[in-house]
């Protein structure tokens, strides 16, 4: 058995395995290794040539404590059925860990399977996410909504939620259309909120009830949002919102981080991170 970083030649294997392992949309798998995967922040296990375990690193920024900090995305953590139980998920993830330490990381961070799964490891609990119902929304006023991704209008309300939540992702407008092309592959809409012709939330989602992403600058907003869906899928939708949104709903753990060197303290404050891969 070898256990090394992963190579540019790795990737139909890692791609496989992920649509193996995680069994999603295809095309979500191919728009992934089309532009997410970084080779050298991942490491693989190989029998006989052969990928048998994987853990994926992708570089990105987080706002933390007010300063931008260089985090490394933790995915596709995965091991073939036949070959769990050997310690193979910890040697790798330690690779990674080192790598992403080596390389100037101020963190690592995940959204586990488990909340307990990677404290071995030193991961913690850093920001909550609250898993809401559009029955529970009230609209509270009355507020034009439009369909289109008008990608200043959406940084302006992620910019405004920036101020506020540390943990968030930065982006810029060709980060967010990134995010809206991973999006687009499982069929999602964008819908903006304005309050007059000030944009004041968004969300993605498809018609099926599928919400991505929502996040708006008040409890009109959010509420706003979740009933338009609400009618547009014709059945009571779901959505992961910050803490903070005014929202009553189900309060989960969701992202998880290791922090090298004091770089911020845990956990974040008003902590909020919604995973866009």
């Amino acid at each position: 058995m070898t256990i090394r970083m992963l190579r540019t030649e790795d990737r139909p294997q890692a791609q496989a395995m992920w649509q193996e392992i995680f069994e999603e949309e295809p095309a979500f798998t191919q728009w992934y290794f089309a532009h997410r995967f970084h080779p050298e922040y991942s490491f693989g296990a190989f029998e006989n040539g052969a990928l048998i375990a994987m853990t994926l690193g992708r570089p990105t920024y987080i706002r933390a404590e007010g300063c931008d900090q260089k985090a490394l995305l933790v995915a596709g953590v995965s091991t073939l059925p036949a070959y769990r139980g050997r310690g193979l998920m910890r040697e790798l993830m330690t690779r990674l860990i080192d790598n992403a330490k080596a390389n100037g990381f101020a963190c690592c961070y995940l959204h586990p399977v488990s909340e307990t799964l990677y404290a071995s490891l030193g991961f913690r609990n850093g920001a909550d996410i609250l898993r809401v119902s559009s029955d529970a929304a009230t609209a509270q006023a009355p507020l034009r909504i439009a369909e289109g991704a008008v990608i200043a209008d959406l940084l302006s309300v992620y910019h405004a939620a920036m101020e506020t939540h540390d943990g968030m992702q930065l982006r810029d407008e060709a980060e967010f259309a990134a995010v809206l092309s991973d999006y687009a592959s499982d069929n999602a809409k964008t819908w903006i909120a304005y309050d007059g012709k000030t944009p004041v939330g968004y969300l993605c989602g498809n018609d099926s009830g599928m919400v991505f992403e929502l996040l708006a600058q008040n409890e009109a907003g959010y509420a706003a949002l979740l009933k338009h869906i609400e009618r547009e899928a014709g059945k009571t939708v779901h959505a992961l919102v910050p803490t903070d949104s005014g929202l009553r709903g189900e309060r989960l753990y969701s992202m998880q981080y290791l922090v090298f060197d004091n770089a911020f303290a845990l956990p974040l404050k008003n902590g909020y991170c919604r995973i866009a891969y």
